[in-house]
């Protein structure tokens, strides 16, 4: 099983989501949510990878997998022989090139 690390794009935007969550739907729903994120981040980091490229969406110099949550939401990420880096968690409804190419999650 591999690692399983954020970016900090990645971190602000499961923060932000938790954040949205619990505001709009409560508590409960927030902790569901996140398990659900947990579980599917322990899958993706077992062979075979899961999730699929999409060159449309790859910023520059980067080729991403992603893989969908609960139908709205992508989680865009790389794999290494160790590690699964998590680069950005979106909401499909938003543009996803756009918020990738903005920040790819190149901060480590």
């Amino acid at each position: 099983m591999s690692r399983v690390v954020f970016s900090e794009a990645a971190r602000i935007d499961r923060r932000s989501i938790t954040a949205y969550s619990v505001e709009r739907f409560g508590i409960e729903q927030a902790r569901r949510l996140r398990e659900r994120f947990q579980a599917t981040l322990n899958a993706l980091a077992e062979p075979p990878l899961l999730g699929r490229t999409n060159e449309d969406l790859d910023p520059p110099g980067h080729s991403f997998r992603y893989f969908v949550v609960m139908k709205i939401f992508i989680i865009a990420y790389e794999s290494t022989d160790n590690r699964i880096r998590v680069v950005r968690l979106l909401h499909g409804a938003r543009n996803l090139a756009a918020e990738l190419d903005r920040d790819a999650g190149d901060d480590d």
